[in-house]
């Protein structure tokens, strides 16, 4: 990918909610803009695994912290280790029987994650996407509304949702060495990626800044450099 495109992407998710620049994220990857929002959670975050792949590398180091002693946590990994396939097509309705309870419903999207976003409290954002993902709830032959459905049909539900789309939630297990602690951490691949790409870019931008001042280039001509060159200048600025 070009330096240019990647910045170009970076400007654009800048002032955007997280799950916006998921979405502007998948454009890298050449995705169509009117089909981003109707993936899964699941499939795009294993877009964008692929894109981490392709920009990064496969190997990922992070850093956490211990929720027992509060003590910093390295941990390492690769980007298949945490790939998680669904067993068939996650965006098809399922059917969920529990407690007289006959649901009709899918998994959360893309879309869905972003419409959230406006939602004032975790309650009311639980409410909201059980609203837009049950599709038709009944108790027997009565219709009911997904805010008339029970707690336990709430949890059969996510649960059922975690099987047909393994990849929206993505743990990892940890222990940490000082206390000895074991907690599953979530791997939250959209704010990951951002952030690398975040320190990506502006690093480049002070690469660029430092060759249009000795040299007087313009930004399009040294983002059309390819990395090699582009570290050769510097080396010569530096000296």
């Amino acid at each position: 990918m070009h330096a240019a495109d990647l910045v170009a992407a970076w400007e654009e998710g800048r002032g955007r909610t997280p799950g916006r620049r998921g979405l502007s994220l998948l454009g890298l990857l050449g995705v169509d803009a009117a089909r981003r929002p109707g993936l899964s959670v699941g499939q795009r975050d294993a877009l964008l695994l692929d894109l981490r792949g392709q920009l990064f590398g496969p190997a990922v180091v992070a850093v956490t912290s211990c929720p027992g002693c509060g003590e910093r946590v390295e941990l390492g990994f690769d980007v298949d280790d945490v790939r998680v396939p669904p067993p068939g097509d996650p965006t098809e309705t399922f059917e969920l029987r529990h407690d007289g309870y006959t649901v009709r419903a899918r998994p959360p999207t893309a879309g869905d994650l972003v419409a959230l976003e406006t939602a004032r409290s975790a309650p009311e954002g639980r409410a909201a996407l059980l609203g837009r993902c049950v599709l038709s709830a009944r108790c027997g032959d009565a219709d009911v509304t997904p805010a008339e459905l029970p707690d336990g049909v709430h949890a059969e539900l996510a649960a059922r949702m975690a099987e047909v789309d393994p990849q929206a939630d993505t743990r990892l297990a940890l222990s940490c060495p000082t206390c000895g602690r074991a907690w599953a951490a979530t791997f939250d691949i959209v704010s990951f990626l951002w952030q690398e790409l975040d320190d990506w870019t502006r690093g480049l931008v002070q690469d660029v800044h430092g060759l249009a001042w000795a040299y007087g280039w313009s930004e399009a001509d040294i983002l059309a450099m390819s990395p090699a060159r582009r570290s050769l200048y510097l080396d010569l600025v530096r000296r």
